[in-house]
């Protein structure tokens, strides 16, 4: 009787679901037997939070701040501010799974407070931070790669679209709003002593763009490329008239050399009917090729600036790099030529603009006149180039026990002499000082309106006076920098102390130069240097200490003060201390305390004193 019953109930579960699967292809009434829907194979979550808070207090903010667009900050010395005024995210979330084994996808979420007053208006800042999309699905023969959407760092090729990521030489006591939350709070410090260089985002040597960028890896025949069409820092806001940017990659691998056709291109009109074209193009060709004995690195092209009032034709731009290895030479060495066309302009590459000024001023609605370079004859740290000039570098480094030492070398000149101004920065409290103007990027500020603030620092501009009546330069500028960089690591009390040494000795010319130039004979000679101090007073915390000095000197061919009768005379000091605290995993504490002092003993209104204090909490999740 019971094997009856279940060959019946067989029987019927049979007969009901063919039925069933007969019925539902005539008349569809859903799936039977139910099934579960299909999920996404996988599904993450990960982002940060970062509250930041500063405090600062001047002693004479009335001169300082002057021509400051938010002129209540000049009223009073102590300023309170909430939030990061760089345009970075207090939220951010990534978002990312898979939908099958070949098909994966991303996406960013940005939540921006930045708390000016200005209501609605203050959620528009130049590169609008949205949502950003990244699609990825593997082939047979290769993978696609789609990003679209608010901002994305990204890189092509130095001389296309690409940021200087520099040779690690340069002072972390301050922190960066993208530096990662370590696993172990000492972390920081250890890695910039073993490898030279902090972990960093992919914001590292790229630039912001937004748009859509289409990559296509893994291809036959070795190929892989890229399609990039949208805007950059120097085509964003919200002007009505079109402007935007557009450029490509195509390379070819060949075991471990390669070499790739590179473009990026900008056009933006000036007028409502479309006629009068501003913009540039940047073609070049990149290639690697790496011997045992040496990697020789190369980037060659041509590139022009065009605009109805200026177009001087295309110009060269030359970049290659002979890399020895320790093996070959006894201490690493890294030889560099470079030479780029004054005519030759691209505000998103590696060169800054110092000859066209007209390619200095934003297509947008901005207030702002210069688009985060400085134009003129800028002097810049090993490794930083501009156009109009041409030189070679030299860079090595060494260890002797526990002191690791990198030194960087530069002599390079003007190839035609057209600016009659020289810019120079001032690193000690670069970052403090560039807070005293907030909210854009505003020229001519300060009590003599030679101040210009760039992203995160300021840039000062001095005039030359040995020109002619109408203000031409007489003579090419020759430019001389040496580097230092020396790391030490010991124990004290059981405890890891993280010793750093930065020094720069810098002179500008008339006449080419072996070295640095420390006399009379140089329009401008700056010193910097920071030593700092990292101690690792408990697993969870560190005690950050830091000096810095500065010394800026001027010769009688640049601008004198109207009273004094002498030229820039300039001394600043900053000292600061504070602690790293990780306050559970993923999240940490950072407190910054700095006192600064600098004045020009030649222009009586050029100074500041006073203290800043920083808070940042940030949780990585």
């Amino acid at each position: 009787m019971k094997r009856s019953l279940l060959t019946i109930a067989f029987w019927g579960i049979v007969t009901a679901n063919a039925f069933a699967q007969i019925t539902n292809t005539i008349y569809p009434l859903g799936i039977y037997p139910k099934q579960a829907p299909e999920k996404l194979e996988r599904f993450t979550i990960s982002g940060y939070y970062r509250f930041i808070t500063n405090v600062r207090y001047l002693q004479n903010s009335k001169d300082m701040l002057a021509r400051n667009s938010y002129t209540e900050q000049a009223k009073t010395p102590t300023h309170i501010f909430v939030g990061d005024d760089a345009q970075i995210p207090q939220l951010m979330l990534n978002l990312g799974g898979s939908i099958t084994p070949s098909t994966r996808f991303s996406t960013d979420f940005y939540l921006w407070t930045p708390m000016t007053g200005a209501g609605q208006a203050e959620n528009v800042k130049g590169l609008n931070l949205g949502v950003s999309l990244t699609g990825t699905h593997d082939f047979q023969k290769g993978s696609l790669n789609v990003i679209a959407g608010g901002i994305n760092w990204y890189a092509l090729t130095p001389f296309t679209f690409h940021t200087n990521p520099g040779f690690n030489r340069y002072s972390i006591f301050e922190r960066n709003p993208w530096d990662p939350q370590t696993q172990n709070i000492a972390d920081r410090y250890n890695n910039f002593y073993t490898n030279g260089a902090l972990n960093q985002d992919t914001r590292w040597g790229r630039q912001a763009f937004q748009g859509i960028i289409v990559e296509a890896n893994d291809m036959p025949k070795n190929l892989s490329g890229v399609i990039m069409f949208g805007k950059t820092q120097l085509n964003g806001g919200m002007a009505p008239l079109p402007n935007q940017s557009y450029g490509g990659k195509l390379k070819k691998t060949v075991g471990n050399n390669y070499i790739s056709l590179n473009t990026f291109n900008n056009q933006t009109y000036s007028d409502s009917l479309l006629t009068h074209g501003v913009g540039f193009n940047m073609h070049t060709a990149e290639f690697e090729i790496k011997k045992r004995v040496l990697t020789i690195y190369g980037e060659v092209g041509a590139g022009r600036y065009f605009s109805p009032t200026l177009a001087k034709g295309w110009g060269e731009a030359i970049d290659l790099k002979l890399s020895f290895p320790k093996t070959t030479t006894g201490i690493p060495l890294l030889v560099r030529y470079y030479r780029v066309s004054p005519r030759v302009l691209n505000n998103s590459s590696v060169f800054w603009n110092s000859s066209i000024r007209e390619g200095n001023v934003s297509s947008s609605s901005s207030s702002d006149q210069l688009v985060l370079v400085p134009f003129s004859s800028a002097m810049v740290p090993v490794g930083q180039i501009t156009n109009n000039r041409t030189g070679i570098e030299l860079n090595t480094e060494f260890e002797i026990g526990k002191l690791k030492t990198s030194i960087g070398y530069t002599n390079a000149n003007e190839i035609e002499n057209i600016s009659s101004q020289l810019t120079y920065s001032h690193p000690v409290n670069n970052l403090a000082l560039s807070r005293f103007w907030r909210w854009g990027f505003p020229a001519n500020v300060g009590p003599y309106q030679n101040l210009t603030k760039v992203y995160r620092g300021v840039f000062e501009t001095v005039d030359l006076t040995d020109g002619t009546p109408t203000g031409t330069p007489l003579y090419k500028k020759y430019f001389n920098n040496i580097e230092v960089n020396a790391k030490y690591k010991t124990r004290l009390a059981y405890r890891d102390l993280y010793i750093n040494y930065l020094g720069s000795y810098a002179s500008v010319q008339r006449k080419r130069s072996a070295v640095t130039v420390f006399t009379e004979e140089a329009y401008l000679r700056t010193y910097y240097h920071q030593l700092e101090a990292y101690y690792h007073l408990s697993p969870k915390v560190v005690f950050a200490n830091y000096v810095g000095w500065e010394r800026i000197i001027a010769n009688y061919n640049t601008t004198v003060d109207a009273i004094s009768r002498r030229p820039r005379n300039q001394e600043g000091w900053g000292f600061a201390t504070g602690f790293d605290i990780e306050m559970s995993k993923g999240a940490g504490l950072y407190i910054r305390q700095r006192w600064m002092n600098y004045q020009d003993r030649s222009f009586n209104l050029d100074q500041y004193k006073g203290w800043e204090t920083t808070v940042e909490i940030k949780i990585f999740f």
